[in-house]
């Protein structure tokens, strides 16, 4: 029996990995998905504020541009990342659960890797025979963002702006292929 495909999709900021992911999540069918997706906002005040998403619609902001008076947190960037909120939300939503078949993360990067727990349970998914997973990760990185990168049985894609929605359509094609394939056994 061939594995769940593992296809870990890269590129530079803003050019369109998060957008790719979430196009392909609104159009699978049939299949039992989770996991999250993660986006840029603006609070009241002009400040970047990074928000994680659920597959099921629940949001929360982990990471906010600048210094927060009063917040704890680790600094990536611009950002000062809540590290213990950021945990929380993303282990429930990529935890092993045997009626879902594809795990989405969006993103393994340097913000997500300061969680141990976060990026041991996303190596887990990532080696499991038992699981698809769709995720985007930072195109540099070292540390666990190269190690995932050589993990064996990765297929690695990076968007360079043009093509993507062939791509994007390729994926879906993969993934349905083998989720279905799966199912039917």
């Amino acid at each position: 029996m061939k594995s769940y495909p593992k296809v870990l999709v890269t590129g530079a900021p803003e050019i369109g990995k998060t957008a790719l992911v979430q196009n392909i999540v609104e159009r699978i069918k049939g299949v039992s998905a989770t996991g999250f997706t993660t986006v840029e906002r603006q609070d009241k005040k002009g400040r970047s504020v990074m928000v994680f998403v659920n597959l099921d619609g629940r949001e929360v902001e982990f990471a906010i541009s600048g210094k927060v008076k009063g917040k704890k947190g680790k600094r990536v960037g611009k950002y000062t990342v809540d590290v213990d909120t950021f945990e929380e939300a993303a282990l429930e939503a990529i935890a092993f659960h045997p009626e879902f078949n594809l795990y989405i993360i969006d993103e393994l990067g340097p913000m997500e890797a300061l969680s141990r727990m976060f990026c041991e349970t996303a190596k887990m998914l990532l080696k499991s025979d038992k699981v698809a997973v769709l995720a985007t990760v930072a195109k540099g990185g070292h540390g666990f963002i190269r190690e995932i990168k050589r993990l064996p049985g990765i297929e690695m894609i990076e968007l360079s702006g043009t093509g993507n929605e062939k791509i994007e359509d390729d994926l879906l094609i993969k993934f349905m292929t083998a989720l279905v394939k799966h199912e039917a056994q």
